[in-house]
C-alpha cells in the first residue's frame, strides 16, 4: 500500500494520485488528510517482528505492517487525543495534568510516523520544523556559497554588520502568514515578507526611535545582486531547476515571490552546473532530506549562491512552466519496486 498524507485542498496531491492510478489502476493507496484525529493506537515491539503498529482515525484504519511506500506531502494527526474538563476550581492541576498528556500524545504522535516511514518515504513530518539558520550552516559546509547573514536582536550588532554591505535584506526566521477577523467588517492578514533596506535607513529610524533595542531576534543578510532567481525541485537525487527573471520587475526584484499576475515573470527550464549539483546533493544528505524545493541566486559575477530549502513548497508551476511533469516523476517514484 502507498499511504499519503496531505492537505484537503492540496491540488499537487490529486495530480500525484491521478498519475498512480493512470500507470497502476489497481494501485492499493491510502490518502489521510490534515488534522486526521486519532480515535485508538497500538504499538508492538517484538524481538521477531520489530516495531509495528495499528491506528484507528476517524478517514480509516491503519496497520503499519501494510505501508510499502509514504509520502509525507503535508498535514498532520490531531494532536488532542485527551478529553478536557473545565472546572474553574480545579483549572490549575488540569493544566498540569493537559500538559503531561500534551507530552504523551506527542511522543506518541512520533512513534506513528516512525512506523510509517520505516519504509522507503518522500520527505517525513519532521521536515515541517526544518531551521533555515542550521541549514544556511550545513549548505556551507557542503561548498555552497550563501550570503553573510546575521541574526540579532543587538541593534549595535546590526550597524556593524549594514556598515560593511551596501544593502542589507531581512526575512523572517520561522513565521507562518495568518488571517483573522477584526470586527464585523475587516479581516486581517499579516505576513513578514522580504525587505531591502540600507544603512542610512538604520540611522534614520534610530533617530526616531532612539532605544536602540529589538524586542524579539530577527534575521539579516547582505543583499546579493542577481542575474537571475533559481527554484530547483531536488527529488532523491534529481533535479529539475527552473531560471526566474525576476530583476526587470520593480515588484519582484528583491523577492520573486511577491508575484506579479499583471506582468508574471519569465521562467524556462535551467541546467545547474554538475558542481552545484553534487554540492547540493551533499547538502541534501546531510540534513537527510530527500525532496525539496530550493531557491538560489546566480549573480553577475557567475556565482551560485544558496538561499534556504522548502521541504512542502508547491511544485506545480515549476513543473508546469517547464514541462517536467514532477507529478508523473513523484508518482513512478511511490511506484517502483514495492
Amino acid at each position: 500500500m502507498i499511504l499519503i498524507q496531505s492537505n484537503t485542498a492540496d491540488v499537487s496531491t490529486i495530480d500525484v494520485m491521478d498519475w498512480i492510478f493512470f500507470i497502476e489502476k489497481e494501485q492499493q493507496v491510502k490518502r489521510i488528510n490534515n488534522e486526521t484525529a486519532i480515535q485508538n493506537m497500538s504499538f508492538r515491539i517484538s524481538n521477531a517482528d520489530g516495531f509495528s503498529a495499528r491506528i484507528s482515525t476517524d478517514q480509516g484504519d491503519l496497520d503499519s505492517a501494510g505501508i510499502k511506500k509514504f509520502w509525507y506531502r503535508r498535514g498532520n494527526f490531531s494532536k488532542t487525543l485527551t478529553f478536557s474538563i473545565e472546572d474553574i476550581k480545579l483549572k490549575e492541576l488540569l493544566i498540569k495534568l493537559q500538559s503531561n498528556f500534551q507530552r504523551e500524545n506527542e511522543r506518541m504522535i512520533d512513534n506513528i510516523y516512525t512506523v510509517m516511514e520505516k519504509g522507503d518515504r518522500i520527505n517525513n513530518f519532521k521536515e515541517n520544523f526544518t531551521n533555515k539558520i542550521h541549514n544556511l550552516s550545513y549548505a556551507r559546509n557542503a561548498g555552497l556559497k550563501i550570503p553573510e547573514t546575521l541574526v540579532t536582536n543587538s541593534f549595535d550588532e546590526l550597524l556593524n554588520f549594514a556598515s560593511r554591505h551596501n544593502d542589507v535584506i531581512t526575512k523572517d526566521i520561522e513565521f507562518n502568514a495568518f488571517r483573522f477577523s477584526f470586527g464585523k467588517d475587516t479581516q486581517v492578514h499579516i505576513h513578514q515578507p522580504v525587505v531591502k533596506f540600507s544603512m542610512k535607513d538604520i540611522e534614520n529610524q534610530s533617530i526616531r526611535n532612539k532605544e536602540k533595542y529589538f524586542g524579539h531576534f530577527s534575521m539579516f543578510q547582505e543583499y546579493t545582486e542577481k542575474k537571475y532567481e533559481l527554484r530547483i525541485f531536488f527529488l532523491k537525487g534529481k533535479f529539475y531547476t527552473m531560471a526566474i527573471f525576476s530583476q526587470t520587475n520593480e515588484k519582484t526584484k528583491t523577492d520573486f515571490r511577491n508575484y506579479d499576475t499583471e506582468r508574471p515573470n519569465r521562467c524556462i527550464p535551467y541546467q545547474l552546473p554538475e558542481e552545484t549539483e553534487m554540492r547540493l546533493t551533499a547538502f541534501m544528505e546531510s540534513i537527510d532530506m530527500n525532496c525539496g524545493s530550493v531557491d538560489m541566486i546566480y549573480t553577475p559575477e557567475k556565482e551560485y549562491v544558496f538561499l534556504e530549502v522548502n521541504p512542502v513548497g508547491q511544485f506545480q508551476w515549476l513543473s508546469k512552466n517547464c514541462n517536467y511533469d514532477i507529478e508523473r516523476q513523484i508518482a513512478l517514484n511511490l511506484l517502483k519496486e514495492q
